[in-house]
């Protein structure tokens, strides 16, 4: 399972401080509920741009010993299986194209969009109305600005969607799912 922890970090003052290594387990497993059952697991690397570069950072993961289901910590300025960092995803869906983290990875962030766009008719029947009337005939456009108006950034959006409903704006993963939990 993955978790989206809020941080004041950006990727590159996460990657510099090892911040990985101060993350702490969720107090209660996301998939069981159980208090205080996570303990350390592993880190994994994945990338995460920052300006125009490429990071590698560690993301921590932790076990439930109670129901054996990892779940990973990824930072809120990473999305869920994209390298563009979610401010410049944000900013690009904003049409804030003079911004030049924007203008360099536009070619990496016009596929986020068309995905975003295929996922909807599903993400709109997961979400229902929890970000508003939804309208007869929504769009891409109109559902990103709904959900900014009540979430007030993509990192606030992704953080409910993946918590509440189980996916993000551009699809719904396995690791956003939980499983039956067998009594022992």
């Amino acid at each position: 399972m993955q978790n989206i922890f809020k941080t004041s970090l950006t990727p590159q003052q996460y990657a510099q401080q090892d911040y990985q290594k101060q993350v702490r387990a969720p107090e209660n497993c996301l998939h069981c509920g159980r208090a205080h059952s996570l303990e350390a697991l592993a880190y994994y690397q994945r990338y995460v741009t920052w300006l125009k570069e490429v990071l590698r950072i560690w993301v921590r993961r932790f076990w439930c010993r109670h129901c054996r289901v990892s779940i990973s910590c990824l930072p809120d300025f990473a999305q869920p299986y994209r390298a563009v960092n979610t401010a410049t995803i944000e900013a690009a869906f904003n049409g804030q194209t003079q911004k030049p983290d924007v203008q360099h990875w536009v070619p990496a962030i016009e596929p986020y969009w068309r995905r975003f766009q295929a996922h909807l008719p599903r993400l709109l029947r997961q979400v229902g109305n929890a970000f508003g009337p939804v309208p007869l005939e929504p769009t891409a456009k109109g559902f990103w600005e709904q959900l900014l108006r009540h979430c007030a950034d993509l990192a606030g959006a992704t953080r409910q969607l993946v918590e509440q409903f189980h996916t993000c704006l551009f699809g719904t993963y396995r690791c956003h799912q939980r499983r039956a939990v067998h009594a022992k």
